[in-house]
């Protein structure tokens, strides 16, 4: 990590922060137990924010800085739990960042929750291009999410009002992680979690790669200097021989028939950002239930730059 060449180049001196929001809400609690062995999210936080609630008329959801609350007050929120700060060593050069999330409590007018939703994401401090094209791809994003996030409130608030004695509801929540972070690239990971009221909840993923000079999205092609088609192909090869080193041992974590994943993944595209960087290497998934049971939770192969 050079931080002196980078920081001539950009004039700014970079620190980063990572925030866990963890799945606090109790519905959501109960599920994320089941989750089984899904890829555990970090939970280290630098700051926290009161909820925001929502009633029937719903208003557009909050999105705000964290506001830090007292570790051991006891009017603070219970909505999420309070976290030691951690932050990325000062010798690490890049762009400027500092997360926020955007969350609400969708309420009855009685005051019963039917959903809950929070999104965690970066935002680059910085006035540079780069912080510019940074934040325009992620303020693209969240739109997407709470599109995604809030298509079923009715649902949610039906279900939920016809439930006696339940102290659960709906919810869709995201944490954000920087995996990797130097003078070239940044990896920003973000995981969620969906809840609707089933035997357990269902994790996803948004993850990507940014060139710290541009802050434009670089491919997993293109730091292997493979094609799309060699990626996949490297990809789908990495994970049969996962499967054939395993295959009739104790804890083997595949589906047993071999043709069946195999097929599966010929189907995945893995240069969909089905990857993301840490420690030097670029570590490809697959969903859960994609080519293991969901207890497996994501299963990973990884590829050295």
């Amino acid at each position: 990590m050079r931080r002196k060449e980078i920081a001539k180049k950009l004039g700014i001196t970079i620190l980063a922060f990572m925030l866990a929001l963890p799945y606090a809400a109790p519905a959501v609690s109960k599920a994320a137990a089941d989750q089984g062995a899904a890829d555990a999210v970090s939970t280290s936080v630098n700051a926290q924010e009161q909820p925001q609630t929502g009633s029937d008329d719903q208003e557009p959801i909050a999105d705000e800085p964290q506001n830090p609350l007292p570790a051991n007050d006891e009017n603070s929120s219970s909505f999420y739990d309070q976290k030691k700060d951690n932050q990325i060593p000062e010798d690490v050069s890049g762009l400027e960042l500092t997360t926020k999330t955007q969350k609400k409590l969708y309420k009855t007018k009685d005051g019963r929750i039917y959903k809950s939703i929070a999104f965690q994401y970066p935002v680059a401090e910085a006035d540079s291009e780069a912080a510019q094209e940074f934040n325009a791809f992620y303020k693209k994003l969240r739109t997407k999410w709470k599109k995604e996030a809030t298509k079923d409130l009715k649902e949610a608030k039906q279900v939920v009002g016809q439930m006696d004695g339940e102290d659960r509801y709906y919810a869709d929540e995201a944490t954000c992680e920087i995996t990797s972070i130097d003078e070239n690239y940044i990896c920003v990971l973000q995981s969620g979690y969906v809840y609707t009221m089933g035997a357990h909840g269902m994790p996803y993923r948004y993850s990507y790669i940014f060139d710290v000079k541009t802050g434009k999205k670089v491919s997993a092609s293109t730091l292997l200097g493979l094609s799309k088609k060699q990626v996949n192909e490297k990809v789908r090869s990495l994970f049969l021989k996962k499967f054939d080193q395993t295959s009739g041992k104790e804890g083997h974590p595949f589906y047993e028939n071999r043709a069946d994943v195999k097929a599966t993944l010929e189907r995945i595209d893995f240069n969909n950002n089905k990857y993301y960087l840490k420690n030097g290497k670029i570590r490809f998934y697959a969903d859960p239930y994609a080519v293991a049971p969901y207890t497996a939770g994501f299963m990973e192969v990884a590829v050295k730059l």
